[in-house]
């Protein structure tokens, strides 16, 4: 992980973990760490992570997506994709099979249950579970 100078050599990147997009668009802190992540970004979006953050396995965290005017290659021409930072605060613990959109900012001290599609922002000190995720809990 040395190429990518935004993730903090005290930050775990797990071997399985997939990164697309430019290197130094992701930005990960401190004693964080991915399992089995997949994060991606385009040339006008970022993934930020902030410190002492778990993500699990299975977990998909994407900056970039097809737009719904262009989402193809075709004929008619090349694909559009929309682009917007996903920021994720200090002390988040995202579960497994969580699916991150792009625009989305997650506060600091958030759990996100297993299996939950988080299509809004939260604010500090929650806990959202759910398809889509909604908030369960204050802390």
């Amino acid at each position: 992980m040395r190429e990518y100078s935004g993730i903090s050599p005290r930050a775990t990147v797990g071997l399985e973990s997939k990164l697309i997009g430019p290197r130094q668009h992701f930005l990960i802190g401190e004693q964080s760490y991915l399992n089995r992540a997949h994060l991606s970004c385009g040339p006008h979006s970022r993934v930020v992570i902030g410190r002492s953050c778990a993500i699990g396995y299975n977990v998909s965290i994407k900056a970039i997506t097809h737009s719904l005017a262009k989402p193809t290659n075709n004929e008619a021409g090349p694909i559009i994709h929309l682009e917007r930072d996903i920021v994720i605060g200090d002390d988040c613990w995202i579960g497994d099979n969580v699916y991150i959109r792009e625009g989305v900012t997650l506060g600091n001290n958030v759990i996100v249950g297993a299996n939950s599609v988080v299509t809004r922002s939260v604010p500090d000190n929650r806990v959202v579970a759910g398809t889509p995720a909604r908030v369960i809990k204050e802390l």
